[in-house]
């Protein structure tokens, strides 16, 4: 099939008609490069930007990305940028990964031991995308990497004006294909491994009279790698559009648009890396026993024995204004909405009898938010001043039943496990910062923050579920530790059964400054604090387990750094060349710290931790036809204090932040004829990483190995005349990643075989379980610019 695949693709560009020299065009290159001079789009920093800026910044553009693959999602195109480490159990944007960022978390993939919830800020096209009621992103709200035209990275807090309300350690910008001057579109079409299938396509209008619009989007659908005896193959599938209108006038621009994303599969679980005595694949005597080393690598469990379907929503719309007052004022706004959904639902559960059996869990949140502020240009020194209000509802709802019991979705049984908590978020900020520039290689930017959170909490689980008939509720609540029962026989409610609210405030300090020494050299420095709020919901934690009033402070991030930039625009070897190296510290203090365990309950501990490092990152086309790229990161991080228990593990290396993570590639383009052959290679690297170990709720001494993938791909570009539109051109490409089929576990971590329901006797050590990488995949695509 990829001997044939790859045969179809290549004479496909034999058939289309030669003419003019074809430059290589990706699927958003056209919009990034267009957009640049159309006022009111949002477009990535410039080189010089990157250059000048006093925080270290790294953009990653469409050649980067498209080292990722062409069925990538949000996660998998972040990969390549310094700092960076992805988990995950699929192979496209259709699954959830964890994302650290100098080792610091985001996003929810279904497993635990990641600490620092939810501390790094997301956004699409600027507007927060991060979820204000969990402090939690799903990657899978971004699942096509076609519609985005750059990934930017910002480490650290940042500056005053450009946070919002979790970027502690960082914050990620992914920019979608904007609106342009000219009209134009793209069209990708994927197959590859597994069965996957993708399009992706982006039609811009031009400027029309000041209008001008983008609409972009994609869907896709394959298998898992993972490999079921029954011969099932826990299918995926994810689709997203994206929509934006700017008008440009006389005294500025206005913008409007919106985005809907829709990821949804089958999660498969994990795995023993041995086997574990009695815990078979199919969960029958006999069978073979359900690890690495005896049922296969990448074996999984049969549909009937282990189903768990996961979806995940996003619907958001905004608008922005930019407005100048006069000469030297410009007022910006930004109003958005969003609501985040997910639906999970568990009907086996490897053997499960009890009255917990099957799961359905479908929270929601719903967000309003507004930031006003105004730009006031003078002439050494440009203020910033301003602030948001976010509003945020929450929705927990959860239910374990089974239907033998006479629970369903929507009805509780005796013995089972729900919650519905909502949670009212109120986040307001106000800001003040003054980038001071006397001459012109000296940037010093000040800034100041002062931050509010509210939060209110109440438990309705009583309210919004039915009861099989005799059924109560076991409750508690965490002000005063009271319980109360009601009923012949009860169900548990994890929440707490009596509402609290708790608010917050801080001011948060911060200044960058960077000083060109030299036309191609800057040195630079930056120190921030941040304040956010602690995760809530899921299964436990703050308001639901832990008393607020007492336990529930914000966490605080202190974070510098210092560095030199390069940048040499043409010189004789160098042209394009941005580079950039860096030594930051992280000081996390005031933790709440939380696992999730599969049975919905959660882990918990206090604590503070110390992240430090040197990212370092290059760009260049030291040909005119050769583009060279390079990024790496070496950490350390550890907890300074770690109680859990009544136990401290202090000292303890933080899981899952790799030693080292580097990756390093090259294209050339290769002319030949009228035709433009692109040959790549790229390398990635992850280093080991310290384990989680769930039978203690703490870190581990135990390592996993790191690993690394060779990857490569071809994308012969030919010119093409269509009627109507003149001289386009077409691309074939076939890409091919870890390609010497390289097998390694991506994730793993610690625990006592209860996730299988095992019952006898466990090592000191405890069992490994693993979520292993993708091996080797191929896909072919074909793409048409116009």
């Amino acid at each position: 099939m990829q001997l044939s695949l790859m045969a179809l693709l290549l004479s496909t560009s034999c058939l289309i008609p030669a003419a003019a020299y074809a430059q290589t065009v990706s699927a958003g290159e056209v919009s990034a490069s267009s957009a640049l001079s159309l006022p009111g789009v949002t477009t990535a920093p410039s080189q010089k930007k990157v250059f000048k800026s006093g925080n270290t910044t790294r953009v990653l553009n469409r050649k980067l990305l498209e080292a990722a693959g062409p069925v990538a999602g949000a996660a998998q195109m972040l990969s390549y940028a310094p700092g960076v480490q992805i988990t995950g159990y699929g192979n496209t944007g259709a699954s959830k990964y964890t994302v650290t960022l100098n080792g610091v978390q985001q996003g929810w993939g279904g497993f635990g031991g990641f600490t620092g919830d939810g501390a790094i800020g997301v956004t699409l096209d600027g507007v927060p995308v991060v979820d204000p009621g969990s402090d939690l992103w799903q990657s899978n709200m971004i699942p096509q990497s076609g519609m985005i035209q750059s990934v930017t990275t910002t480490y650290g807090p940042g500056n005053a004006a450009d946070r919002w309300y979790n970027n502690l350690a960082g914050t990620i910008e992914f920019t979608p294909v904007q609106p342009t001057a000219k009209p134009g579109g793209d069209i990708n079409l994927t197959y590859g491994s597994y069965g996957q299938k993708n399009i992706e396509f982006d039609l811009r209008t031009g400027n029309y009279h000041g209008w001008s619009t983008v609409i972009a989007g994609g869907a896709g659908d394959g298998n898992s790698f993972r490999k079921s005896p029954d011969g099932f193959q826990s299918p995926s599938n994810d689709y997203s559009i994206y929509l934006k209108t700017v008008k440009n006038f006389s005294a500025g621009n206005f913008a409007f648009g919106g985005y809907f994303a829709r990821s949804a599969g089958y999660r498969v679980p994990v795995i023993p890396t041995s086997p574990i005595p009695g815990v078979t694949i199919s969960g029958n005597a006999g069978a073979p026993l359900y690890s690495q080393q005896t049922s296969g690598f990448y074996s999984a469990p049969p549909y009937n024995y282990y189903e768990k379907f996961d979806t995940d929503a996003l619907w958001m719309v905004f608008a922005r204004e930019n407005i100048e007052l006069d000469d030297s004022t410009t007022l910006h706004n930004l109003t958005y909405y969003e609501n985040f959904t997910r639906t999970h639902s568990r009907l086996y559960d490897f053997g499960s009898v009890g009255p917990q059996r099957y799961e359905y869990n479908n929270p929601y949140t719903n967000v309003i938010g507004d930031k006003l502020w105004l730009t006031e240009k003078l002439p050494f020194n440009t203020l910033n001043f301003g602030g948001y209000y976010i509003h945020t509802l929450y929705n927990s709802r959860n239910n374990f039943y089974n239907t033998v019991l006479g629970g369903n979705k929507g009805v509780v049984n005796a013995g089972g496990k729900i919650r519905s908590s909502y949670f009212n978020v109120d986040n307001f900020a106000m800001f003040l910062q003054d980038d001071i520039h006397p001459v012109r290689a000296l940037h010093i930017i000040p800034g100041i923050r002062f931050v509010s959170f509210q939060t209110s909490y109440s438990d309705s689980a009583l309210q919004d579920f039915a009861f099989a008939p005799g059924v109560g509720l076991s409750t508690h609540c965490v002000l005063d530790g009271s319980t109360a029962t009601s009923g012949t026989t009860q169900a548990t409610d994890q929440g707490s059964s009596c509402g609290s609210h708790v608010s917050r405030n801080g001011v948060e300090p911060s200044i960058s400054a960077n000083l060109q020494v030299m036309p191609w050299m800057a040195l630079y420095g930056s120190y921030g604090e941040a304040l956010r709020t602690p995760s809530v919901g899921g299964g436990g934690g703050l308001f639901q387990k832990i008393n607020p009033t007492t336990g529930y402070q914000l966490e605080l991030g202190q974070y510098y750094d210092i560095g030199a930039k390069f940048h040499v625009e043409n010189g004789r070897f160098l042209h394009h060349f941005v580079a950039g190296v860096d030594y930051f510290h992280l000081r996390y203090a005031k933790q709440s710290l939380s696992t999730q365990l599969a049975n919905g309950n959660a882990l918990f501990a206090s604590g503070s931790s110390i992240y430090q490092g040197v990212n370092m990152f290059a760009d260049d086309n030291p040909l005119y036809n050769l583009y060279v790229f390079g990024n790496a990161s070496f950490i350390d991080a550890k907890y300074q204090t770690y109680i859990t228990g009544g136990t401290s593990y202090g000292g303890r290396h933080v899981p899952y932040v790799p030693s080292v993570n580097f990756n390093i590639g090259a294209y050339y383009d290769i002319p030949i004829g009228s035709m433009l052959l692109e040959p790549r290679m790229w390398y990635q690297y992850t280093g080991s990483q310290y384990m989680f170990n769930n039978n203690t709720g703490a870190p581990s001494n135990r390592k996993m190995p790191g690993y690394g993938t060779l990857n490569m791909s071809a994308k012969l570009t030919v010119p093409v005349t269509l009627p109507y539109v003149g001289h386009k051109s077409m691309d074939v490409s076939l890409t091919a990643l870890n390609i010497t089929n390289n097998q390694y576990n991506a994730y793993e971590y610690i625990g006592t075989g209860g996730y299988f329901n095992y019952s006898g006797t466990v090592p000191a050590s405890g069992f490994t379980y693993a979520y292993p990488g993708a091996p080797f995949t191929i896909y072919g695509s074909v793409g048409f610019h116009f």
